[in-house]
């Protein structure tokens, strides 16, 4: 059974992670037999993964999503996603969304969760684009193409948020 594009995304992320960073894929619950069919268990987790660098000590909880549209939907994104990211923000740790644009140039955007609930209540819409990202902080993720899959710059990443 072949993969779905988010999914891919995920695996792309796991293998951009740098040697000096610790990563783990929290495991998705039974939602994700028979195709997400079975809507009595959603999963509860409030981002795909944790990123942690040893150099900067820095903690990352990241929520992945990708799209081949040219803006995400707000309901992509879980309230109760939204809910655990803000209160793990409170924390002495970096919560955000990794964002994905199946576009030519691949684009992918980091927003912490802060700025983007900044930036749902300025934008005043059911869906966010490139353009609402860049406005309201997200940084840029360099990435390179290998083959058919991408590799993401999470080390660069990593350095530019701790700053």
């Amino acid at each position: 059974m072949a993969q779905n594009a988010g999914k891919l995304f995920e695996a792309d992320v796991k293998a951009s992670i740098p040697k000096n960073c610790w990563y783990y894929r929290l495991r998705d619950n039974a939602s994700s037999f028979a195709g997400g069919g079975n809507t009595r268990f959603t999963s509860n987790n409030i981002c795909d993964c944790l990123i942690f660098d040893d150099i900067t000590k820095t903690l990352l909880l990241v929520e992945c999503k990708s799209t081949k549209g040219t803006s995400v939907p707000l309901k992509m994104i879980r309230e109760n996603q939204k809910n655990g990211l803000i209160e793990a923000s409170q924390h002495h740790l970096i919560a955000g969304l990794l964002v994905n644009y199946r576009n030519e140039n691949n684009d992918t955007f980091f927003i912490t969760i802060n700025d983007y609930v900044e930036m749902i209540k300025r934008i005043n819409k059911k869906s966010f684009n490139i353009k609402d990202l860049v406005a309201n902080g997200a940084i840029k993720v360099g990435c390179s193409k290998k083959r058919s899959r991408y590799r993401y710059e999470i080390g660069k990443l990593i350095n530019e948020i701790h700053l």
